[in-house]
């Protein structure tokens, strides 16, 4: 009878074991998949180029939120000119309008939103104008401020000089950057203000530079752990 006992006993433990190691294997892939990277292409080349990055924003993200405009223009600016730079991402001989100069002038213009957009090009002197139209900017949920749900989301447009319709974007994009990654929720007290507004804002100055040179990103964003590839 104990002998009974012992090989239902070792035949549940092997079963048990088989088990574990196909649920740890498919843990494993899973885990690969989630940080796998794919190679991806810009979608629109500044190559050659002079390029200035100009951005409008609503009046609610101004008052709630001064300067982020200007802070946004300045990291997509650094993020464009360190792949320069380093001619990495295929990015070749690109030359930035400081965005210093650039936020001076708007500034110094208060009607040129109104501009056509030849006007604007030819105002700014460069050869592409990078327009970035700021729509939300917010780090909470709307009307829950005990949760942190950070969204930064745009429209994209490219001005060119000397395109075949004079005035308008000759591309559009729209950017929709999220802090924490979905489906991470965060309650107020496990984060710092600070830290979930730095999250959000390289996010999406990474995903708006990402658009002019070519670059790694992963596949499943919502899952990749970037803190396992350092």
């Amino acid at each position: 009878m104990k002998r009974i006992q012992l090989c239902i006993y070792l035949l549940a433990c092997t079963v048990l074991c088989g088990c574990s190691i196909f649920a740890f294997g498919g843990a494993v892939k899973q885990s690969f998949e989630d940080q796998k990277l794919v190679e991806t292409h810009p979608q629109y080349s500044l190559d050659d180029q002079t390029v200035a990055v100009v951005i409008t924003a609503n009046l609610s993200v101004h008052y709630q939120h001064p300067g982020i405009a200007n802070l946004i223009a300045e990291g997509v600016v650094a993020r464009l000119a360190k792949a320069s730079s380093e001619g990495t991402g295929g990015v070749q001989n690109v030359r930035i309008l400081d965005p210093s100069l650039v936020a001076q002038w708007q500034f110094n213009t208060p009607q040129w939103s109104a501009m056509p957009t030849s006007e604007l090009i030819e105002t700014l002197k460069v050869d592409r104008v990078i327009y970035i139209d700021l729509h939300e900017y917010r780090l909470t949920p709307p009307g829950n401020e005990w949760l942190w749900e950070g969204l930064c989301e745009a429209t994209i447009g490219v001005v060119e000089k000397g395109a075949y319709e004079q005035d308008g974007f000759t591309d559009v994009f729209t950017i929709a950057a999220t802090f924490p990654r979905r489906p991470s929720v965060l309650a107020r007290q496990e984060a710092d203000e600070a830290d979930i507004a730095r999250g959000l804002l390289t996010e999406f100055m990474k995903q708006t530079a990402w658009l002019f040179y070519f670059h790694l990103e992963p596949k499943n964003p919502d899952r990749y752990r970037p803190e396992l590839d350092t």
